[in-house]
């Protein structure tokens, strides 16, 4: 996350502005100039990770070529690049604790070379996407440039979006336009004003010590009002959002000045009529990802919807992080994709069933359930955030034990 504030990021994008634009016509030439620059960039925030990136490129491309030239079959190489990925988001992610937990110390050198910026998951599953494409005939060309200058881009290398590689080109405008700079940089305007005002600010303020102390009682005594871990679980959900959707504005805000399109990555999660409806407007670049290449496979293969929809939050769980917070939230989603779908086929169900019997449409009681879909989606999506905004599982379960426990006590009273 630290490219987009260092100190020398202004006259270093101007300067690139500036070649990129001005100096280069060619676009072989403004590709090679975007890989070096993005290259660079990587190299002065993590060097060892820049020189990782690259050889993952070369392998990327060397499995294409095999497959094309009939070396491997498409099995082959899909499950080679699946085990490259693995392979580098786990050095990536617990790469440090695994030597810590051999033998080296906190002061050796590849203990401290280890910790992988953030932009490694969001790097690997880029290179699964290219590699299923070609296998699947989506991509026809294999050029190494145009792969590496994709799959390097820098602004959206920390936080995504995960971009195709055909979309990545194919929306590109053809040559300088004015409005698409001048948006670029009003998106590069929101999302500092997100991430610095609102996230940093705001939320590090005035909500910092509203968190902690909720975060203290929402997983401390098992006493305490509902409305606490509930608030918390909010907060927490409401700040992601910012935190995240500022990187995408970042993100897609430099990719316009340089005449990229690059894809969303939020549109109003806030009101979203079920689950399922927020999955599409929440993450949507992973969203899509996982959805294309996890539940679909799953579901042609098995025929079962509700084991695609686990298979599909249990992979984006585990993509952010292993361990049963995530696996938790996880489940958490999937359960509630399954509700969605099955509430969804019986509403329809229902609907025939008064069709046939010659019933009109029970239009109120549509109308009440519609309404109250929103704020229970948001309700549900923020309570999921309370599996990982706290320190452990245990803490995760008090914190929902805590929401549901005075709710529930009351009600069973009422209808005793």
């Amino acid at each position: 996350m630290r490219i987009y504030f260092t100190l020398y990021l202004i006259p270093v994008v101007v300067v690139s502005l500036l070649v990129f634009w001005v100096a280069l016509r060619r676009e072989t030439h403004r590709l090679v100039f975007v890989l070096v620059v993005s290259v660079a960039a990587l190299a002065a925030l993590h060097p060892v990770f820049a020189a990782v990136a690259l050889g993952l490129v070369l392998v990327t491309h060397q499995l294409v070529e095999a497959y094309r030239a009939q070396r491997l079959r498409g099995a082959r190489v899909v499950l080679i690049a699946v085990v490259v990925a693995l392979v580098t988001i786990g050095v990536g992610k617990y790469g440090r604790q695994g030597a810590l937990a051999l033998w080296w110390s906190e002061d050796d050198w590849i203990v401290t070379h280890l910790v992988m910026p953030l932009g490694v998951s969001y790097f690997a599953f880029r290179m699964l996407q290219y590699v299923f494409d070609c296998v699947r005939g989506v991509i026809e060309e294999n050029s190494l440039l145009r792969l590496a200058a994709f799959m390097m881009w820098i602004p959206a290398f920390p936080a995504g979006p995960l971009e195709t590689y055909q979309g990545f080109y194919a929306k590109r405008t053809a040559g300088f336009e004015r409005q698409e700079f001048y948006y670029g940089l009003r998106r590069i305007a929101l999302g500092y004003f997100k991430k610095v005002f609102v996230v940093d600010f705001v939320f590090a303020i005035f909500f910092g010590r509203i968190t902690g102390t909720i975060g203290k009682t929402a997983f401390g005594p098992d006493d305490v009002g509902w409305w606490w871990p509930l608030a918390f679980c909010v907060i927490v959900f409401v700040r992601a959002y910012f935190d995240l959707s500022a990187y995408t504005d970042l993100a897609v805000g430099f990719s316009r000045l340089f005449g990229f399109r690059i894809m969303e990555n939020f549109h109003f999660p806030f009101w979203q009529k079920n689950l399922s409806a927020f999955w599409h407007s929440w993450h949507i670049s992973l969203s899509t990802w996982v959805r294309n290449n996890v539940y679909f496979p799953v579901f042609g293969l098995t025929r079962k919807t509700w084991l695609g929809l686990y298979a599909s939050m249990l992979v984006m769980g585990l993509w952010h992080a292993v361990d049963l917070n995530w696996l938790a939230w996880g489940l958490w989603h999937g359960t509630g994709l399954v509700v969605v779908a099955r509430w969804e086929r019986w509403k329809k169900a229902r609907r025939k069933r008064r069709k046939r019997a010659g019933l009109p449409p029970a239009a109120a009681y549509e109308r009440f359930t519609r309404w109250l879909a929103y704020p229970a989606t948001f309700l549900y999506v923020a309570l999921g955030y309370g599996f990982v905004a706290t320190p452990s599982f245990e803490q995760a379960l008090r914190v929902l034990v805590n929401v549901v426990r005075l709710p529930l006590a009351w009600a069973a009273g009422v209808v005793l």
